[in-house]
Formats: structure tokens, C-alpha cells, sequence
């Protein structure tokens, strides 16, 4: 879904009487809900409050994405996507409608007049979302129909946990001429980009979802040992995952693309503080910082971190460059963003090289 609503960003005031307001709006909403739904008293309670706390706040983290951003589409996909996962598991949307309706009545009391606008629109495409029927779709779902016999051999692997058959899938392409980038991003990528699919349909479990990524791993690893590298051109790149990103196996492919071209890759990997990044960058002192950003709440702490990074060293500062499942599904964004590049994966970056 990508239409220009037009909206006004949440004002930084908004924004932060929203946060403050947290534990106030979550005691209305969880006591909204059982007054709507007495029938839970009747099961664990403290168990249920604790489970609506906790989806409250996810729902937070999106819907504050989506406001700062003006970019309503981010509540809508996530909306689609928490009815999916609720269908998946054979429950109904409705208690999220209601959760949904709460949130966006105790929210406004916290807002002034001029954020109400945008709170409203996006609260409202979200519960419109849950009640709808359309399907969501991704920008990586048409790569999948498309993908090739190798690909299609190395996700049953991964679904079926056949670590040496994934292995001799990669391999076997690696030996027949493709590169190290090319195998990881054609056969590789899309595999997981099923697995994570599957996952959400309930058509695998969380165990089968981490060992998939744990064969993947090992797979580009066993494969980097066969890469071929140009010369070095004493350049360095600091790879990294913003804070709350625990997804690093396309940043894993993105080094892999650097260290290939003659680059040297600082790969500092998973969840990494913008304060940590700031300390490397300062120690270190790389040309290029890549960084990746998986889920829409992470987008605020990739702002802070640019801007830490224009004030901290200016005209010396590395060029930024960013990728990751949320702005494929979102490219706008990007333009929203002081950086340098965008790459939509490993294989567009290593032909820019």
C-alpha cells in the first residue's frame, strides 16, 4: 500500500506526551477491554492484562512511526499483518478492533487539536485494515514466484531442517559460476523471506523459523570461503543493525558484498546502541557506515542516530547508507532520511561498488 495521504507529521510535543501518557493509556485500555469483554475475568487474569500490556505496546511502536513519519501506510500493514497472524492462529480480529478503538478514544485526550488530525486518520485506517478482507503483499512476494529450481530446493531445506542439502544448493550455484553476492541474495534471501511467511501463517514454529536462519548462517559462511575478492582499496565499512534489529543475516550479506569488492568490513552485527555506533565511528573512522532497519520503530532511532552523527563530526562524517526489509516495503521513506544510498539488497550494492 503506498498513497500520499498528505498528513502532517505528530508534532515533537505530541510525540511526547504520548510516551508520557504510556502508563496511563494502557490502565484505560486494558480496563476499557474487560469491560467489553467480561468473559475473560473468567480465565487468568493477571496473565490476559499482561498480554494486552504487552500488545498495547507494539501497537504503540508502530503507530508512532507511522505519525512522525506522516506515513499512515505503516499502521495499515502492520493492522493487515496482526489479522493475519490473529487468523493464522484462529482468533478473532474483533478484540483487536475493540483494542484498537480504546487506544485511538485515550490517545486524543492526550493530543492538542492540531495532532488530532493525523492520530484519527491512521487509528482509523488501522481498524479499517482489521476488518478488511485485502491481502498483504510485500516487495519481495513476486521474487518468490519467479525464483529459480535452486532456490526453490534451498527453502525446503530450510523447512525441513536439511542443513548439508541447503549447504550443496549454495554450493553447488558458487561452482557453477555465480558469486558469493549473486548465491546469497537469489537463493538465499527469498528462501527466508518464505520462511518468515510460513512463520506467520503458523505453518512452521518459532524453533524451525531459528534453525532455518542458523543453517543460513553457516551456509554463508562455508560459501564466503569460496568467494573470489578483488584487490584491496584500503576503504573501510562499519556494518551494523540499529538498535531493536535482531534480523542480520541481509547485513551479513551487505559486508560479504563490501569485504568482496576490496573493502574492509567492520561487521559489529545484531541490536547495536546508537552509542556504541557513535564510539566506533570515532575510533575507527570508516568511509562508509551500512545500516539495517527491519521493523518501522526502528526508524526513530535511526533518525537520532544520523543526527548524532552530523553533530559528532560534521564535515569528516562517513557516508550513511541503509537498507533492510522495512524500506523495501516502504521506499518513500528514504527521501525522508539525510543519507547517501539506499540498497534494496546485497547484489544492487555490490554492482555500485
Amino acid at each position: 500500500m503506498t498513497t500520499n495521504y498528505k498528513l502532517k507529521p505528530i508534532s515533537p510535543a505530541g510525540l511526547a506526551e504520548l510516551k508520557r501518557a504510556e502508563p496511563e493509556v494502557s490502565l484505560a485500555v486494558t480496563e476499557g477491554y474487560f469491560k467489553m469483554h467480561p468473559e475473560c475475568h473468567r480465565g487468568n487474569e493477571q496473565t490476559i492484562r499482561e498480554i494486552c500490556r504487552n500488545d498495547l505496546q507494539h501497537h504503540l511502536n508502530f503507530l508512532y512511526s507511522a505519525l512522525v513519519t506522516a506515513c499512515p501506510e505503516i499502521f495499515h500493514d502492520y493492522s493487515l499483518w496482526l489479522r493475519d497472524v490473529l487468523q493464522s492462529y484462529r482468533q478473532p480480529s474483533q478484540h483487536s478492533i475493540d483494542s484498537f478503538t480504546l487506544l485511538k478514544k485515550a490517545l486524543l485526550t492526550h493530543l492538542n487539536d492540531k495532532d488530532h488530525t493525523s492520530l484519527t486518520f491512521t487509528m482509523d485506517l488501522g481498524i479499517k485494515a482489521l476488518k478488511s478482507t485485502t491481502s498483504l503483499s510485500f516487495a519481495f512476494e513476486q521474487d518468490e514466484l519467479t525464483s529459480s529450481s535452486e532456490t526453490k530446493q534451498y527453502s525446503q531445506a530450510l523447512v525441513t531442517g536439511n542443513r548439508k542439502t541447503a549447504e550443496e544448493r549454495v554450493i553447488k550455484a558458487i561452482n557453477q559460476g555465480a558469486s558469493l553476492v549473486n548465491a546469497s541474495v537469489n537463493i538465499i534471501q527469498p528462501a527466508m523471506y518464505r520462511i518468515g511467511l510460513l512463520w506467520q501463517q503458523n505453518k512452521i514454529s518459532v524453533a524451525q523459523e531459528h534453525l532455518a536462519t542458523a543453517i543460513s548462517q553457516n551456509t554463508l559462511a562455508k560459501a564466503f570461503a569460496l568467494a573470489k575478492f578483488k584487490d584491496p582499496i584500503d576503504k573501510t565499512v562499519l556494518c551494523a543493525c540499529i538498535q531493536g534489529n535482531h534480523h542480520g543475516l541481509g547485513l551479513r550479506m551487505v559486508s560479504d558484498a563490501f569485504e568482496t569488492n576490496g573493502w574492509e568490513s567492520l561487521f559489529i552485527g545484531t541490536d547495536t546502541p546508537n552509542r556504541s555506533i557513535i564510539e566506533y565511528i570515532d575510533s575507527d573512522t570508516p568511509d562508509a557506515i551500512a545500516l539495517s532497519v527491519s521493523m518501522p520503530h526502528q526508524l526513530l532511532t535511526l533518525q537520532t542516530l544520523i543526527e548524532s552523527i552530523e553533530a559528532n563530526f560534521a564535515g569528516k562524517a562517513p557516508a550513511i547508507l541503509i537498507g533492510g526489509l522495512f524500506f523495501n516495503n516502504h521506499p518513500s521513506l528514504k527521501t525522508r532520511l539525510r543519507i547517501d544510498n539506499y540498497y534494496t539488497n546485497a547484489e544492487d550494492l555490490h554492482n555500485d561498488l
